[in-house]
């Protein structure tokens, strides 16, 4: 090269710089490179560029490589796209430019050193994986706390709380829309004869096969809540004609009585049941339990 001084310059630069000729024969190797290669420039000079660096020999950067020495134009490799340009240990951008001195062609590399910012990104995307774990779990755990918050633990079905919220919605709703809302007051008739008779732990399983019975015999968006040790609030939304409300009791009234085999136990469970509708039995929430309360003692004396 003529300026004396470029040699000094590149060999202070904190980038790896190769020159080569057109043939690729490389002709400068500086510290940096060194550093990056692990090769001293005494045992690289003269030597192809390609065969120093076997991953160059890849058509695309042979091609690249052509299409630089005729056009001039100057090409730029991520070390995101292109990893292990050198080796495992670095991650480079290699920048190429041609260089015309005199008659003579020059092809000039420059590799940047990436690696520490390579690693941050890696570190980066564990930190985001740990934190999508840990959102995961804290979202698992969200589910058992609202279960636990609104779910009665025996059975699955929905607890007082989650009664009161979906009932004051229900609620609105139906004043809007001009429908009644149902309310259904289901008792387990001498569940504590189940009880005493068959153990706390059949018994417990009764309980939860009602909550089944009941859940099954309603839709999907109806509520059905334990409200105490063997009665059931089942709150019947949209209730637009009596039609609708038929359907569903006609379900739960096909259960009314019937045996369940539980434990080895043919065991025969009946219902008692009241049902009460907004506007016609209350204005409110609590009136309608009061009412279909009422109807359920009514229907359990009948029943007798």
């Amino acid at each position: 090269m003529n300026d004396a001084h470029l040699p000094g310059i590149l060999n202070c630069i904190n980038e790896g710089i190769v020159l080569t000729k057109r043939n690729l024969e490389i002709t400068f190797w500086n510290p940096f490179m060194e550093g990056l290669h692990g090769e001293k420039s005494s045992k690289i000079l003269g030597q192809k560029l390609d065969d120093v660096l076997p991953s160059l020999k890849q058509p695309f950067f042979s091609r690249a490589m052509e299409q630089l020495v005729v056009s001039g134009n100057p090409l730029f490799f991520s070390a995101a796209m292109h990893r292990d340009l050198i080796n495992e240990q670095h991650q480079v951008n290699l920048k190429m430019n041609r260089v015309q001195v005199g008659d003579e062609v020059i092809l000039m590399l420059e590799f940047i050193d990436v690696t520490s910012q390579f690693k941050r990104i890696n570190q980066l995307r564990c930190y985001v994986r740990q934190l999508s774990h840990l959102n995961t779990e804290l979202k698992q755990k969200e589910k058992v706390v609202e279960k636990l918050a609104y779910y009665d633990r025996l059975t699955g079905v929905a607890n007082r709380a989650l009664f009161e919220k979906f009932a004051d919605k229900y609620l609105s709703l139906a004043k809007r829309r001009n429908t009644m809302l149902g309310l259904m007051f289901v008792d387990v008739n001498e569940f504590k004869m189940i009880n005493d008779t068959y153990g706390h732990d059949t018994g417990d399983k009764v309980m939860t096969r009602v909550a089944s019975l009941l859940t099954e015999s309603t839709r999907k968006h109806d509520i059905v809540c334990r409200y105490g040790g063997d009665e059931f609030l089942v709150l019947l939304p949209d209730i637009r004609t009596m039609k609708d409300y038929y359907q569903i009791a006609t379900r739960i009234e096909a259960n009314k009585r019937r045996k369940i085999i539980q434990d080895g136990y043919s065991i025969s469970v009946s219902l008692s049941i009241g049902i009460s509708f907004y506007p016609d039995d209350g204005l409110t929430i609590s009136e309608l339990i009061i009412r279909a309360d009422e109807y359920m003692y009514a229907d359990k004396q009948n029943s007798r």
